[in-house]
């Protein structure tokens, strides 16, 4: 066996050294690399978060709108009581109704405060088939949050299956300011509420619900943008006998983030104070309150 000379030695010494260098490089680039890869959902969570508020307020709000028109008692006497709000119709000087809750607010049937006034005014009559109903929200509070809409419009598309009445839902903005100063959230929503009615009776009653499908795009307190969409086979149920959303999916895609997130509302038969976030398959579990 031939012994090699002293500086060919050292010179292959040097050539295993230079290799593990090389070697130890790329496993920490590599370990980098992956780090790198580590997605934070933080943002799409709050946003999807948001949109869930979002939709909860519209509908318990929408839902003291129709259950108002469908009072027995404001129908006979022009005054009822409809989820803490003192309602009022009245026909002059123009067509309205008032949805009027005290400055200092109170507690809906639903668990939130409200505060402010809500007025709808029909162009030619609340049940007129394609009529347009305008309304207006003024110094309007909803858990001590200032809320801001413009542009809101119901609009009354009659039994488009021949069966259960459509409602047309514009919100052309809304704003919640939060009271404790961490931003505010904002959208414009574009959606179809039809109504399933119990046939009992033509009066609302804890069995009425409405399916929801349709658009909400919004931007969130960090100001992370979204689009909403619940489509009309897998929409949401709103029931008058359950203060929160069920079914769905709603699904969600945002502007800044690779990632969606699908909102997984309890089922039909159910009414859980519970919804799931869901994104890349990774489950975010939320109270709606």
């Amino acid at each position: 066996k031939m012994n090699l000379p002293i500086p060919l030695r050292s010179m292959n010494a040097k050539k295993h050294n230079y290799l593990y260098y090389l070697i130890a490089i790329g496993m920490l680039l590599s370990s980098c690399g992956k780090e790198n890869q580590q997605i934070d959902y933080n943002t799409g969570v709050l946003a999807s978060q948001e949109y869930v508020q979002s939709q909860q307020m519209m509908n318990l709000l929408l839902n003291t709108y129709f259950k108002s028109i469908t009072d027995s008692l404001l129908i006979v006497d022009h005054h009822t009581e409809i989820d803490g709000a003192t309602v009022t119709y009245s026909e002059t000087p123009e067509e309205q109704l008032e949805i009027y809750y005290p400055d200092w607010g109170c507690e809906d049937d639903c668990g939130h405060i409200r505060a402010g006034t809500i007025t709808a005014m029909p162009g030619t009559g609340f049940y007129d088939s394609l009529d347009v109903i305008r309304f207006n929200f003024e110094e309007f509070q909803y858990d001590r949050d200032d809320i801001y809409v413009s542009g809101m419009t119901v609009t009354n598309l009659g039994r488009m299956d021949g069966t259960h009445y459509s409602y047309k839902i514009v919100a052309e903005s809304v704003q919640r300011v939060y009271a404790d100063t961490t931003g505010l959230n904002k959208f414009n929503m574009d959606q179809y509420f039809v109504l399933f009615k119990d046939p009992s009776s033509i009066f609302h009653t804890p069995d009425d619900y409405f399916r929801i499908h349709g658009v909400i795009n919004g931007t969130s307190s960090a100001g992370e943008a979204y689009s909403a969409n619940i489509n009309d086979q897998e929409y949401i149920l709103d029931q008058f006998s359950c203060r929160w959303a069920k079914q769905g999916p709603a699904t969600l895609s945002f502007e800044s983030e690779t990632y969606g997130s699908f909102i997984l509302f309890p089922g039909a038969d159910t009414c859980l104070n519970k919804y799931v976030v869901d994104i890349d398959g990774n489950p975010f579990y939320y109270p709606f309150d």
